[in-house]
């Protein structure tokens, strides 16, 4: 899933040159899209991401959402046992 999120960003910058729509609304558009292909976890941060791009809010409001889901979909670290316990 690492490997789809900068993807995503590439998309976001891209959408952002073409069409009428705004740059926060195709902003809001890609998100949206990523959030359907995303875990649950991460696809809550990215559609609140897309509400708040559309609310017209701090534009780094991306790329902080990207960076929030992708360490939503990181899976935590296994336990390490030591010493038999």
């Amino acid at each position: 899933m690492k490997t789809f999120l900068p993807f995503v960003a590439v998309a976001l910058l891209g959408l952002g040159a073409c069409g009428t729509q705004s740059p926060a609304e195709n902003a809001a558009d890609s998100l949206e899209d990523a959030a359907e292909q995303s875990t649950p976890e991460a696809a809550g941060i990215l559609e609140n991401a897309a509400d708040a791009a559309r609310e017209g809010n701090d534009p780094a409001v991306v790329d902080e959402a990207l960076n929030a889901a992708a360490n939503a979909q990181t899976p935590p670290p296994p336990e390490v046992q030591r010493n038999g316990q």
